[in-house]
This record gives C-alpha cells, structure tokens and sequence, in this order.
C-alpha cells in the first residue's frame, strides 16, 4: 500500500468518532497548545505574586491578590496533574526520555528511537540491580504517579496492608524471580542516594514491586477480598482493552499485531522500552516490551522466534494457587522453545486465574484461555487457514458471544478490515477505531519466521503510531560462551 492509499485509510478510520473523541483525540495530538493553555493560569499566577513587592495598595487588596495567585497556581498545578491523567499528552519517540547509561550487570540504550535495557542474566540479582539502577529515574517517576492514582485517589491498599498476599506470592513464583526484585530495589536504592538531597524519591520495597506485579491480574482477583478485608469489587462487564490478531502472511508466515492497553496515566506510554534479558544457561534470551520496576512479560519474543502476548480477564479468584499472570508469560517465553511446548506446560502448571495467552512460532499460532471452560479448565482456539485469530478480551466459554469485557463495536470494525483488507498490512487493524484507544499505550508487530519485531509507544492511541524497528536478531543471537553452556 502508497503512503497516499494508506494516509486516506486512516483518515477513514477517524471519521466517525464521536465528537468526546475528537476532542480527546484533539489534546492528545497538541501538547504544546494544551500546555500553553495551562501554563498560563499558573503564569499569571506567579505574576500576582511577583507584582506585590511593588505594591503600593491597601493591605485588603495585597492580601486579596496573595490569595488569588496562590489559589490560580495551585489551581492550574492540580489541573494539568489531572488533565495528563485523564487525557493523557502525546509522546514522540524522537523525544528521548532516558539517559543513556551502563554498569556491571546492563546497559541501558537507544537504537534510533527505540530505548533498549539490555540485562546479563549470569546472576539474576545483578541484573535486577541494574534495571533498578539505571531506569532509578523513570522508577521515581512512575511509582510516584501509580501510587496517586491507584492507591490515593482510587484507595486501594498498599503494600504494607496486604500481608498475607505478598507472602503467598513469594511462595508462588520462582525464586530466581524474587532475587531480580530484590536487586531492582537495591539498584534504586543506589540511585535515589545519589540524588542531590533537595531531590525526593519514591521510597521502594520489594512488596512494593511484588505488588506491581499484581495490576495484569487486578481485574479477577482483588487482594483485599484475599485478606479478608472486604469483598471483592464487582467488575465492569463492558470494557476495551487489549487487542490481538494473528493471520498468516503467503511470503512472511504468521504476523502477530497487539495493541497493549494499560492506563498510561500520563507517563507509563512515555517511559515504555524494550527490555533484552541475555542468558547464561539452558533458558533462551527474550525482547520484552515492558515498563520500569516490572519483571514480568507482557509481550515478548525468544530466540527460538516463540512470540507471546497477554490480555486480561474478568473473573472471580478466590484462592492463590499460581503465579501471577505476568510472571507465568515470563516462564513460558525463556523456557518454551514452540507453541507445543507452551501448551506442555499449561496442562501441569496454571497461572494465578483467568486471562488470554496467545503464542505463535513459526508454524503455528494459538490463544489459551485460562478457565474458561467448565470447572475452570483451559479452553484453546486455533489459528486456522482464512480464519484470523483475535483475542479480544471477552469469555470464550461456554458463552462466546458475551460482553464480558469486551468491545462488540471493536470486532465488527475489525470483521470488515478482513472483509476488505486487500493489500493493506495486517498492522493497519491496531489503528482501527476502539481496537486503537485511550489507553493504548503500545503497538507491537511480531513475524516468528523472519524473528522481526516492531514496536511504537505512546501515552494514548498507540495503535496508530508509526512502528519502529527493533534489531531483533542481534538482541535474541546468542554469544559463543552462552551457546557452549547451553
């Protein structure tokens, strides 16, 4: 497809968006212009203030003015905190976030636009120790915003409430895991002393980062109804979320496209990388693309070209009987060499409850959804010759057609791509309306038999920024001492 052809296909797309949309849309694309508007209450602000030493007025109206000011920048602070959250600003790539850096243990990079953190896996808690030390500041950051949103003005418990949870957690994923956590959190430890002391920082636990890793999992087990704290929240049963879709390509074998859709909360799209664990021993060296502070696989590729994405599920788990979903992606993604491995290990090992795994090699592609069948067995859908495969976030079984979290409006939009794809690229379905949202915060575009991969992140509506590549090969290629202790 021309860049003309493709341009008037997007545009398509846009056209009926509704006029909330078009406005969200409109902040998301003009940061700068949004900025000024805001930034200009706070200056007038600060402008009152400056004013008054040359004041000559009677005290009433000084203090009046005092007031005012402080008032209109309070005002305009708390607006723009709220305003990035709710409509969050866009982020372009070429706006490079990260300060390049490297220690024993990793190197954090870029690679055209592209930031990689490349972590040595000879010992599990060095490496943690690097990603925490080197992305110490985007920790800081997000942590900070994560704990605002979720924990001041949602409620929800912290850490330090949720004892028995955490516990069983550590009982539950393997203990190399646990190592990296803790070396993430010396890491940032090592970079927040660093930090000139008028510069705050996070404090950081490892039940902090354990509880992190709970989020993918937040939608069917609530910790507070595990502590016996209060009962469990009852779920939204229509929501737009994550968005898969696997078709095979005549010449490039199977394309996995996958938009992730997570709260940015304004930060969380900007500070996306991708993450390189380079291994020692029999496990394979994966590309992830992930966030600061989180250990766990949301989308990965291994250098046996298996690719792996997840989405969430509603779901009621009332127990811990498996590892959160995240970290089970992670087991899957540096242990499986093929999808049929990954299906080996489903039947012996569950995860912590319900979610949507879809894993692709080279030959074959599948989605596995965990309890989603009677008795809350595993139900699995084939990719199938002029079937494409979507996984879209809803209940499978018994009841395929239900709205449990999932957009009807997004697969018929996605129903007729196919029915009048063309020669469009299977990329093009992430742009579509719905499947590409406000809370797509990344796009991701996988070929198992060409071991390529594609990313694109942004805070918001990721789905229709432009792809940028990632070195692959040079990232999965194992190193001659690595090949020889495997």
């Amino acid at each position: 497809m021309d860049i003309q052809s493709r341009n008037k296909f997007l545009l398509e797309q846009s056209q009926d968006l509704s006029r909330l949309e078009k406005v969200g849309i409109w902040i998301h694309e003009h940061p700068i212009t949004v900025k000024i508007l805001k930034v200009a209450a706070l200056i007038l602000g600060v402008g009152l203030l400056l004013s008054l030493q040359f004041a000559t007025l009677i005290t009433g109206v000084v203090v009046g003015l005092t007031i005012t000011g402080i008032l209109l920048i309070l005002a305009s602070s708390v607006a723009l905190l709220f305003l990035n959250i709710i409509v969050p600003p866009h982020h372009d790539m070429k706006n490079h976030l990260y300060k390049p850096g490297q220690c024993d243990g990793g190197k954090l990079y870029y690679e055209g636009d592209v930031p990689i953190l490349s972590l040595d896996y000879d010992d599990h808690f060095k490496a943690g120790k690097a990603h925490g030390y080197l992305c110490g500041d985007a920790i800081n950051r997000l942590s900070k915003r994560f704990e605002f949103v979720l924990h001041t003005l949602d409620g929800q418990p912290r850490a330090n409430k949720l004892p028995n949870t955490l516990l069983k957690m550590r009982q539950l994923i393997p203990p190399e895991y646990l190592l990296e956590m803790e070396g993430l959190v010396e890491g940032y430890n090592q970079w927040a002393n660093e930090r000139y002391w008028w510069q705050t920082s996070k404090k950081l636990t490892v039940d902090d980062v354990l509880l992190f890793h709970l989020i993918p999992d937040s939608l069917h087990f609530k910790a507070e109804a595990f502590e016996g704290v209060r009962a469990a929240a009852v779920i939204s049963q229509h929501a737009i979320a994550c968005s898969v879709i696997v078709d095979r390509d005549p010449q490039n074998g199977f394309v996995f496209a996958r938009n992730m859709d997570w709260p940015s909360f304004g930060l969380a799209g900007a500070y996306t990388l991708v993450i390189n664990r380079k291994h020692h021993n029999i496990l394979h060296n994966t590309i992830e693309v992930g966030v600061p502070g989180f250990v766990g696989t949301l989308t990965g590729m291994n250098s046996k070209s298996l690719s792996v994405a997840m989405n969430v599920c509603s779901g009621n788990t009332i127990d811990m009987n498996g590892m959160p979903a995240s970290l089970y992606n992670r087991v899957c993604l540096e242990r499986c060499q093929n999808v049929g491995d990954v299906e080996a290990f489903a039947n012996n090992n569950s995860p912590l409850g319900a979610y949507h795994l879809t894993v692709a090699d080279r030959t074959r592609a599948e989605s596995i959804h965990f309890y989603q069948s009677p008795e809350d067995a595993h139900l699995t859908r084939h990719w199938e010759e002029d079937h494409p495969l979507s996984t879209l976030n809803c209940r499978y079984n018994p009841n395929p057609n239900s709205a449990m979290h999932h957009s009807i409006e997004r697969q018929e939009r996605i129903d007729d791509f196919f029915q009048h794809r063309g020669d469009r690229p299977l990329e093009d379905v992430l742009s579509l309306r719905f499947v590409n949202n406000w809370i797509t915060t990344h796009r991701v575009v996988m070929e198992p038999q060409a071991m390529r991969f594609r990313v694109a992140f942004d805070n918001a509506f990721a789905g229709k920024a432009t792809l940028h590549e990632v070195p692959s090969q040079k990232l999965l290629s194992k190193s001659e001492l690595q090949m020889f202790i495997e």
